[in-house]
């Protein structure tokens, strides 16, 4: 993680920890569902992209030809809701499916290189997260993502002139971090929904080197997400 991200990290965890001292002082009440442990099937639909991108080894200059996407992503999630503090806490353990991120070295004529990179995202997460506890069934909140991304670049180079491909399977372990805000719906005794909007910020991807030295790496792979997840209270 780059010296902006840190200073990006640290701001918004002062942020958080802010709003959340702020509800400490506030009536403490449980509306909605009842408080304890509760497990969800959480699914995640987002546009996101490909920020900071840099280059190793290209002859001429970078064309991004695709660095922004639409993603999908499946999980699940153990949390916690607090009796005598307005917050719930989670675990939320997600995988994105395949971000399309395309660039290419454009050189003279027909000359280019093209690498097309398909990115897979797991993720555990850890979301704490200040209720509104109001009267009634739904529960507005507001909080913070921090955790590990796994991400993995499966990424095609082709000559174009030639027609020569090579492929090459990478790795990246990245700290994620970002902000939510959703509200929660109990719409039985045991049984909740909980819809959100998250930025997230799940780190950096790299193709790794090729056998010319030639690499493409993106500082940041950045979400946003529109989150969905049923809920069930035991």
């Amino acid at each position: 993680m780059n010296s902006r991200n840190r200073v990006q990290v640290k701001r918004f965890l002062v942020a958080v920890l802010c709003i959340g001292a702020s509800f400490l002082y506030a009536p403490i009440a449980v509306a909605g569902g009842k408080p304890g442990y509760y497990i969800a099937l959480r699914g995640i639909g987002s546009i996101s992209s490909m920020d900071d991108v840099t280059t190793k080894g290209f002859a001429n200059i970078l064309n991004l030809q695709n660095d922004s996407d639409e993603v999908a992503g499946l999980g699940g999630v153990i949390g916690y809701k607090w009796k005598n503090l307005p917050l719930h806490t989670e675990i939320e353990v997600t995988h994105r499916f395949r971000f399309d991120f395309d660039t290419r070295d454009d050189g003279v004529a027909d000359a280019d290189t093209g690498y097309e990179a398909n990115v897979d995202t797991t993720a555990v997460l850890f979301n704490l997260l200040f209720d509104f506890r109001l009267d009634g069934d739904f529960m507005p909140y507001i909080g913070g993502t921090f955790g590990w991304s796994h991400n993995t670049a499966d990424t095609e180079r082709r000559v174009i002139n030639t027609g020569v491909q090579t492929t090459k399977k990478t790795a990246t372990d990245n700290v994620a971090w970002g902000g939510m805000a959703g509200v929660v719906w109990d719409f039985g005794e045991s049984w909740g929904a909980d819809f959100a909007y998250r930025y997230i910020n799940l780190g950096e991807v790299d193709t790794g080197a090729f056998s010319g030295g030639d690499s493409v790496t993106a500082d940041a792979y950045v979400s946003h997400d529109l989150v969905a997840s049923l809920l069930y209270r035991f």
